[in-house]
């Protein structure tokens, strides 16, 4: 079995919102410790979630765990992204056939409510501070 990773953004009109998801899977991607990484988008950016599972597949991969690069969930993490990759409501795991290959694929939760998230915050709040 071999497994990787879609990262999976809302998708934007503005260059910067795409390129964050797209960068922080390819920091995930450098670690090398869960296979295949690639981004992908729920709207306006390219690729799709489909695809982007399709070019996973493409490289070997038959588990796919799902990364919503989201804050909080919502509608879109609820509904959207779950409805797009076949999810029962409730469910985090499912089946989906790509090219005749029967897949696995595990959606994780949100960044959600994590203390690191505090310590960024703190971060830019110091930076800032010290340009007075």
């Amino acid at each position: 079995m071999s497994s990787g990773v879609l990262v999976v953004g809302h998708g934007s009109k503005l260059d910067f919102n795409k390129d964050l998801v797209v960068k922080a899977a390819a920091k995930m991607a450098a670690t090398k410790e869960f296979g295949p990484v690639t981004a992908a988008f729920m709207q306006l950016n390219q690729p799709d979630i489909r695809t982007g599972i399709g070019e996973l597949v493409k490289q070997g991969v038959d588990t796919i765990y799902v990364q919503p690069c989201f804050l909080a969930s919502g509608i879109h993490l609820t509904e959207d992204i779950p409805g797009e990759i076949g999810l029962q409501k409730g469910a985090t795991e499912t089946t989906m056939n790509v090219d005749g290959k029967t897949i696995v694929l595990r959606y994780c939760e949100p960044i959600g409510d994590d203390d690191r998230i505090a310590q960024i915050l703190g971060d830019r709040v110091r930076a800032r501070a010290k340009k007075g």
